[in-house]
């Protein structure tokens, strides 16, 4: 399964981020192009689904409570 959709995912996600977010978006990225790459997704829906699940859960990529109030 190509994987290169993911890549541009990870591009628009990685946008007003900070650095620590980018790298953990990086990191999420290599890992689920690996579990892509190893079949472990039936469909493309499925990894980025999976992906975009895992951004949003990295404490470093959520927006604080201070940044949420203004």
């Amino acid at each position: 399964m190509d994987t290169e959709y993911l890549n541009q995912l990870a591009e628009q996600l990685k946008a007003d981020k900070n650095p620590a977010c980018r790298r953990a978006i990086n990191r999420i990225l290599a890992d689920t192009t690996k579990k892509v790459e190893a079949g472990e997704y039936a469909t493309p829906m499925e990894a980025e689904a999976a992906f975009r699940r895992l951004v949003e859960e990295t404490k470093s990529c959520q927006k604080s409570k201070a940044a949420e109030a203004h």
